[in-house]
């Protein structure tokens, strides 16, 4: 658990997944490749590994009903979190952090809170960042465009002319431009 947040829905991975389809499905699972309301929830078994490690059953997978698609989908097809093996827990934290503050949350406070790797944490931000700008699919419930306020430090390149006003070039200051 990250430190200072205590939000319930960030507690564990089954929470976490179970919040993001209440968000994202709120009448029930809808087929992000075809569009249809229909979906069987499929049940896994916990497999064995060649190790000898036995790997959990994979909780939030579901079919299409539809007979033309039959293809399998979680919550996270479709979003900024597909493809990802980062736990949801962190990627939760993560949009709560970046959506509910007023001002910017950088990587390193990222890296600090969430209790990652620097390169994860910009590489979470970076996505989120893409996703609330309309790049990427973010699920219904979390901000899609940046605020007024984000809007209007960005306009004019304020950062980069207060630079160039102070004498320093306008360019990179740090490793991450997320």
């Amino acid at each position: 658990m990250a430190a200072g947040i205590s939000v319930p829905q960030f507690a564990n991975e089954d929470e976490a997944r179970q919040f993001l389809e209440s968000v994202r499905w709120p009448n029930g699972p809808v087929c992000p490749h075809c569009g249809s309301t229909g979906a069987w929830q499929i049940k896994t078994k916990p497999r064995t590994l060649k190790s000898g490690k036995t790997s959990p059953a994979r909780q939030g997978l579901y079919k299409c009903a539809q007979y033309q698609c039959g293809e399998q989908f979680s919550v996270t097809v479709g979003t900024a979190f597909e493809r990802s093996k980062i736990p949801l827990t962190k990627w939760l934290m993560a949009a709560h952090l970046l959506c509910s503050s007023n001002k910017h949350v950088s990587a390193h406070q990222l890296h600090r809170t969430l209790g990652v790797t620097y390169k994860t944490a910009c590489f979470i931000a970076h996505r989120i960042r893409e996703a609330m700008k309309g790049g990427l699919p973010m699920p219904s419930g979390f901000p899609s465009a940046p605020s007024a306020e984000r809007r209007q430090r960005r306009s004019g390149q304020d950062a980069g002319i207060r630079r160039a006003q102070n004498g320093n070039p306008p360019g990179r200051r740090g490793a991450c431009r997320a």
